[in-house]
């Protein structure tokens, strides 16, 4: 930091800095099974024990300027390298080689830039791609604008590109269906959104999202899979559409109170243009609390008790693959439409807080027909209690 000594009142006017961050991190994971499975189609080799290792490391380089009238600024070098491998060797029915590791490096150009000017405030970020075949650029842009102390208006701006995933790019496993590369076909996924919200205590909190996506990836069975019974998964391959899909999400939030009762409200709809249904989320999400809070006892203790009732309508969601660790898109069960609803009870008592939530109180009358993802069932009435207690104020 390039800086004169002042006092503490002083404000600084203008500084000049330098930072470096550095990130190194390790992680696989391991698809184990003692034997082969016909629901993931034909084996190679059994038992299963398939394993994708990744190691990254990120190093970024950065000069800040900051003035008072200016604002804050700052330019940044990012270098970034990655290693995908399987411990594996493969060849298809044509005896082309499936590689067995990806790795390489990004090199990226960035800048940052934040600045309020009185009830408005800018923020920004870009990043381009130097070299590379994985990362794209990303241009981020926010602005908020404080009409007053109760109502503020917000914009925000995204843009990207990039390559998906690395399970998209390349898989190697003991079920043979199991094993692509796609590093030479894949396009990168190019996203664009756009996000206006209005922040206002007498109105709540009203926001719209639209999202543009081109080269969108995903896991699927096909268009024109055949289904066989008891191998309803040994097809799972990845897909990228080429055709631009369109996602609009609007979401409405807002508290109501009368006296020591509240009703906090949070719904979201949502909806989705394009030709192929692989992009699937429900229209409807809605999250309710109705609850009563109040210092009880002569105040020697404050209480927090109420009725949280969560709903989603049915769609045709997403399944999940063990074998790839992934969700997939399957178009033959539509599920959801089902309330969960949870019972809870908030209390402090001078430096010690006592909770006990009742999750999922209704699935022993409301049918037991609800699922996390299919063929996954959402779990059951369960009962969590905890204690907090500050030996130190």
């Amino acid at each position: 930091m390039i800086r004169r000594n002042k006092d503490s009142s002083y404000v600084e006017r203008t500084s000049l800095s330098l930072g470096h961050t550095f990130e190194y991190e390790t992680k696989y994971y391991q698809f184990l099974h003692s034997t082969g499975d016909g629901y993931f189609g034909d084996v190679i080799l059994s038992p299963i024990n398939d394993k994708a290792s990744l190691k990254t490391t990120y190093n970024q380089f950065k000069l800040e300027l900051f003035n008072r009238v200016l604002g804050r600024l700052q330019g940044n070098v990012n270098i970034y390298t990655y290693n995908y491998y399987f411990n594996s060797l493969f060849f298809n029915e044509d005896g082309q080689e499936i590689q067995s590791q990806l790795k390489g490096t990004e090199l990226a150009l960035g800048a940052d830039y934040e600045k309020k000017i009185g009830g408005l405030e800018l923020e920004g970020s870009f990043k381009y791609n130097l070299s590379g075949d994985l990362s794209g650029n990303i241009l981020d842009a926010s602005a908020s604008y404080s009409l007053n102390d109760k109502n503020q208006l917000g914009f925000n701006l995204h843009s990207s590109s990039r390559m998906p995933d690395f399970n998209f790019l390349l898989y190697q496993s003991e079920y043979l269906n199991y094993n692509w590369q796609n590093t030479d076909t894949f396009k990168k996924e190019r996203v664009n959104s756009l996000d206006l919200n209005l922040d206002s205590k007498f109105f709540g909190n009203i926001s719209a999202k639209y999202t543009n996506m081109d080269n969108y990836a995903y896991f699927s069975m096909g268009p024109s899979a055949e289904i066989e019974e008891g191998a309803e998964q040994a097809n799972i391959k990845p897909f990228q559409e080429d055709k631009g899909i369109s996602y609009l999400k609007l979401m409405y939030a807002k508290e109501f109170r009368l006296g020591k009762f509240a009703l906090n409200n949070t719904v979201m709809y949502q909806t989705v243009s394009q030709d192929s249904n692989v992009f699937n989320v429900p229209p409807l999400i809605t999250r309710n609390s109705l609850y009563f809070s109040s210092d009880v006892f002569k105040k020697a203790m404050y209480l927090q008790t109420g009725v949280t009732l969560k709903y989603f309508s049915k769609y045709k969601m997403n399944g999940y693959n063990s074998v790839l660790g992934e969700f997939f898109v399957q178009d033959t069960e539509e599920l959801g439409g089902f309330p969960l609803l949870d019972f809870f009870i908030n209390a402090r008592i001078q430096q010690t807080r006592i909770f006990l939530k009742a999750e999922h109180f209704n699935s022993s009358f409301s049918g037991y027909d609800y699922y996390a993802a299919p063929n996954y069932p959402y779990r059951d009435f369960v009962i969590r209690f905890g204690l907090v207690w500050n030996f130190f104020s």
